[in-house]
């Protein structure tokens, strides 16, 4: 499998890119390419004789695109050979040989002369060559070994057995090779640290050897200098900015640009402005604050793998792809994920907008599975003093991480990208997490910390951090009242293969989809009915498993080879903005409604294809009942859980009536319910027949007539030519109802998708006029021409096992007008369908907004106000009916509270259209089917 990058690699302009932005030195020679390779016994200490061929640097051999595709063992290690000379005018005082990376321990020899070495695969390291170097050709060698998972040694999801979550091994060099040349006296490295409340750069410009000279430091924005000073060499100094400060954020990623003159070296570097840190919200939820903000991590995990170059990506332009494609599904996190990237990774996230949860790289000894995987589903949570349980008895072991963790850190320090350090993940070579989050702490109080990502919690750093892969997302009340963050580190991982961009024929995820459709709705319903109301509780984070499909795992967003996006971008990027603004409502921002985009039906159309899932084509909007339901119940995954339902409302000056008739596949659940506007009594009657006996229900509204006759009521709705007949009897009841369908009476029809097995049609019918009468205890009631009202809330469709809605209706006369509100939220956030529409004298005007609902679910019967940018309603309650029943698998909570609508809605025109006391119900509904 290649990436189009790979397929157009060019091998003599391999990786050129300038390797480290955060210092810029205007002096370098590239050393990627063509080197010569060859495997020895590991008891080999001096170079072969004899190479076996090329390899293609800084692609390691496992990676296709080095072109040997061979494995270095344990028992084994790789040498590399290739010459090289320095230009005319290259050379200074001194001449560094820079590695980015070199997988695992390595020894480099120029000219026959050993100049250094290094231990560990992930960081970068500098070597002086100067006083080896000769006039014309130089030959530079490495010698490398790679034990990967046969030790303590730190490896990432590196093994000699790869499968499911574990990745193929990589040796050797997998980073830039790169020569410069520097004076006697030179800068090794520029620590920017910001500092937002006083807006001002704390900097030390660190040189390779002891000095206190004078530097000169300027900082300039946008080509304007805004600071210029001189300080000491490796003295910390603050240089303030001035009083306009430019902040750095995923959605405005501003860089000042830092220049440095030490003696005769000149560098360029660059800061951003921003600052991390958590605060209680005023529900006493603990938020993730950016710039002093609250502000939502929303983010994937970011295995940073390539099928053609493994730890190595084939261009720069491949890790801008996936930066930028995180970017445009509206994401503004990427953790990297147990690997340390080259630094041009980090930079692209600076320059972009993409803030970093940086993983520490594990190691350790060989994981328990009791340790590692049992806490999945039993929340096992361990002393990680217990090194043997962790695989960490090995001192060497435990100091080695502890100083590759230091120099993570000192490398990374100075990006402005990085928001948490990750020091451990699932256990996976734990130990002392919490002493270790101090060590964190104390080198980098600017971050914060996620100590043990995932499980075994020892109560310490910035977060209290979940993993939820086989069941519901719920945030808990300790975790919502933790003093630290809640986040949800990781969850999902949905599987889904596309042909013809797949690794191998082996598949592993946590939920596998056959189809993209089907994969695409699971995961936005993933994010609208599991995010989404965590985020309100108090998620603070959340890490979606994964960015794209590595090896096995095709869980990604998108394919392995980057060729396919799986998921639509722009539902995507709705959703992220969707859980952005429940953030914002959550902290008590002011939020306007989100537009959403909607698909209008003109032609009938089956809702369900034969095997009982949703048909795609059928999500849209109709003006009229075009949506054919005969379906709903059959097919092979069509079964349990349907929901049918007629649900009648009338308003007339002097009563509400309402009529239930509904099948919900183990129950029938119905009800007679009359309200005395006058007397303010109630009159009702429920009746719950298993298994939906005594319920007859026609297949597609319309289609045929509708019937209860369960326990003492009974109710009838039949299609005549001038409307609907109601009919219900009850103890004190008789009602006769004409629900009239006026000539080009239009009706909205809406298909909401959460999954292909999961979805909703519904039919809202508002102001439809209504005659006739009811009898209560034997009197009768006309119901008056003119002044009354009919509400149809037709449904069918398979629903999820919990949901939460809001639903508003009103009918009447308005300004010369016969006008029906319609409008609704919560239950089809997310799924890119709403149910909105204004009716003006039977026309129906579509409203394609995610509305904005604001009551006090403290006080039902104060205002409630509905709004959006078509819609500006307050609706004033008279009377409040409320629903509570719990049979455990069967459970309703529901306040339906009757008064008067007041506002405006606009037309399709654009035109304001009056709603003045309007008679009619807002409802806040939890149902659990």
């Amino acid at each position: 499998m290649m990436t189009t990058w790979g397929e157009n690699l060019d091998p003599n302009n391999v990786l050129q890119e300038y390797p480290r932005p955060q210092l810029v030195r205007d002096s370098y020679l590239n050393l990627n390419g063509t080197w010569d390779y060859a495997f020895t016994a590991a008891t080999q200490s001096s170079a072969p004789a004899q190479w076996e061929g090329p390899i293609l640097v800084p692609f390691s051999p496992e990676a296709p695109l080095s072109g040997v595709n061979r494995a270095l063992q344990p028992d084994e290690v790789l040498w590399y050979r290739r010459t090289f000379s320095l230009p005319g005018g290259f050379q200074q005082d001194r001449v560094l040989l820079h590695f980015g990376a070199v997988d695992q321990d390595c020894r480099v020899w120029v000219n026959g002369t050993q100049v250094g070495g290094h231990q560990g695969g992930y960081l970068p390291f500098t070597l002086d060559i100067t006083d080896t170097l000769t006039s014309g050709d130089n030959e530079l060698i490495v010698r490398v070994r790679d034990v990967t998972d046969q030790s303590w040694r730190s490896r990432g999801k590196q093994s000699l057995k790869p499968g499911g979550i574990w990745y193929t091994a990589q040796s050797g060099i997998w980073q830039t090779v790169w020569l410069e040349s520097v004076p006697s006296t030179w800068i090794d490295q520029l620590v920017l640290t910001p500092d937002l409340e006083a807006g001002a750069v704390d900097i030390t410009i660190r040189t390779a050897t002891a000095s206190a000279e004078t530097a000169e430091v300027v900082i300039v924005a946008e080509a304007t200098e805004v600071a210029r000073a001189q300080i000491q060499a490796n003295t910390p100094t603050r240089i303030s900015l001035g009083s306009e400060v430019r902040l750095w954020s995923p959605e405005n990623p501003f860089l000042y640009d830092v220049h440095v003159t030490l003696g005769a070296d000149q560098v360029t570097s660059y800061v951003g402005m921003r600052s991390f840190g958590m605060k209680r919200d005023a529900n006493g939820r603990t938020r993730l604050l950016l710039n002093g903000e609250p502000y939502l991590h929303a983010g994937l995990l970011d295995q940073g793998y390539w099928p053609d170059g493994l730890y190595t990506a084939p261009s720069d332009e491949a890790l801008i792809f996936d930066i930028q494609t995180a970017k445009d599904l509206g994401f503004t996190m990427l953790r990297k994920h147990i690997k340390i990237e080259p630094l041009r990774w980090y930079h692209h996230c600076d320059r972009l907008g993409m803030l970093v949860w940086q993983d520490m790289v594990n190691g350790g000894r060989t994981y328990n599975p009791a340790i590692i995987t049992t806490p999945v589903f039993t929340g096992l949570r361990l002393d990680d003093s217990r090194h043997r349980l962790f695989g960490r008895q090995d001192t060497a072991g435990r100091e080695e991480f502890l100083q590759e963790l230091d120099d993570t850190i000192e490398l990374l320090r100075s990006v402005p990208s990085i928001a948490v350090w990750v020091p451990f993940n699932e256990g996976w070579g734990q130990f002392d997490a919490r002493e270790t989050a101090d060590r964190v702490r104390e080198l980098d109080p600017s971050r914060l910390i996620d100590h043990a990502s995932g499980w075994h919690d020892q109560f310490a750093g910035d977060m209290v951090s979940r993993h939820i892969y086989f069941r519901r997302y719920r945030l808990s009340e300790a975790d919502a009242h933790d003093p630290r963050a809640a986040v949800l580190s990781e969850y999902g991982g949905y599987s889904y293969r596309v042909p013809g961009h797949v690794w191998t024929n082996k598949e592993f995820g946590y939920r596998k989809f056959n189809e993209q459709t089907a994969y695409e709705l699971a995961y936005l319903d993933l994010q609208n009915t599991e995010i989404g109301p965590a985020i309100d509780d108090g998620l603070a984070a959340f890490v979606h498993t994964q960015l794209s499909d590595v090896e096995q795992e095709t869980n990604g967003l998108i394919t392995y080879d980057r060729k396919v996006i799986k998921v639509d971008t722009d539902k995507v990027l709705a959703s992220n903005k969707r859980l952005q603004d429940r953030l914002a409502r959550a902290v008590g921002e002011n939020v306007a409604a989100f537009q959403v985009e909607e698909r209008e039906i003109t032609e009938p159309i089956p809702l369900t294809r034969p095997d009982g899932r949703l048909n795609p084509h059928a999500v849209g909007w109709t003006r009229n009942t075009l949506i054919n339901t005969d379906h709903i119940g059959k097919g092979k995954v069509g079964r349990g859980r349907n929901k049918r339902w007629e649900y009648w409302a009338v308003t007339t000056p002097k009563h509400i009536i309402a009529l239930v008739a509904s099948d919900i596949d183990y129950a029938g659940v119905n009800e007679i319910w009359v309200f005395d506007r006058s007397t303010g009594e109630e009159i009702g009657y429920n009746a719950i027949s298993p298994l939906g006996k005594g319920v007859s229900l026609p297949g597609t509204l319309e289609a045929g007539p509708s019937r209860v006759k369960v326990g003492k009521i009974s109710i009838s709705i039949d299609e005549e030519p001038a409307g609907t007949r109601l009919r219900a009897t009850g103890p004190r009841l008789d009602i006769d109802i004409l629900a009239e369908l006026p000539a080009g009476h239009e009706r909205l029809g809406v298909v909401v998708p959460w999954t292909d097995r999961l979805f909703q049609y519904t039919v809202k019918d508002v102001a439809r006029p209504a005659t006739g009468t009811v009898k209560i205890d034997e009197v009768i009631h006309e119901i008056p021409a003119g002044d009354s009202w009919a509400t149809l809330d037709h449904g069918r469709g398979r629903w999820p096992h919990r949901v939460h809605w809001n639903w508003g209706a009103g009918s009447g006369h308005s300004n010369g007008h016969v006008v029906g509100v319609q409008v609704g939220g919560k239950w089809t956030n997310g799924t890119g369908s709403v149910e909105n529409s204004l009716l003006i004298d039977g026309r129906l005007h579509k409203i394609s907004e995610e509305l904005v609902w604001d009551y006090d679910t403290n006080n039902w019967l104060d205002t409630w106000r509905v709004s959006g940018a078509r819609v500006d309603l307050t609706f004033t309650p008279f009377h409040v009916k409320e629903s509570q029943m719990d049979l455990k698998v069967l459970s309703t909570s529901g306040h339906q509270c009757f008064g008067h609508w007041n506002g405006t809605m606009t037309d399709d025109s654009g035109t304001p259209v009056q709603i003045i006391n309007v008679l009619g119900w807002a409802e806040d509904v939890r149902q659990q089917w």
